[in-house]
């Protein structure tokens, strides 16, 4: 009986020492202080923050056009989820949002121009007497 007991104990104790390792390792991983991962964070923080104002211009042409043609709702889809992406990933993990942001920039022009074009056809399109 007294031997159960014992074994008992020590799975208990083995347990709570997984535990506690498996805690301290966590943190770490979530909030590595060294200085290159708060170098390479603010880095992708700038490239992120340069793409804010571009990404505010697409939102309101994507909000004034309403829906857009297939080619240009897809680059303006992946332009949004990788941005996303990216900004999501910054504090927890940079190098990953540092390469989602590689070909953002493009993507976005991309888009943008894809928008601007949904635009100019919306123009063309003659309205019926009611506004619709």
């Amino acid at each position: 009986m007294v031997v159960l007991l014992v074994a008992g104990i020590g799975v208990v104790v083995c347990a709570l020492w997984v535990i506690v390792l498996r805690d301290e390792y966590a943190e770490a991983e979530e909030f590595p202080d060294s200085v290159e991962h708060a170098h390479l964070r603010r880095v992708a923080e700038t490239r992120v923050s340069a793409l804010c104002p571009g990404a505010i211009r697409l939102a309101e042409r994507e909000r004034a056009n309403g829906v857009a043609s297939y080619e240009n709702l897809a680059s303006a889809r992946e332009f949004w989820r990788r941005f996303a992406a990216a900004s999501a990933s910054v504090e927890r993990d940079p190098i990953a949002a540092l390469r989602e942001l590689r070909g953002l920039p493009d993507l976005l022009e991309e888009a943008l121009r894809g928008a601007d074009q949904e635009a100019d056809m919306a123009k063309d399109v003659p309205r019926r007497e009611d506004g619709r």
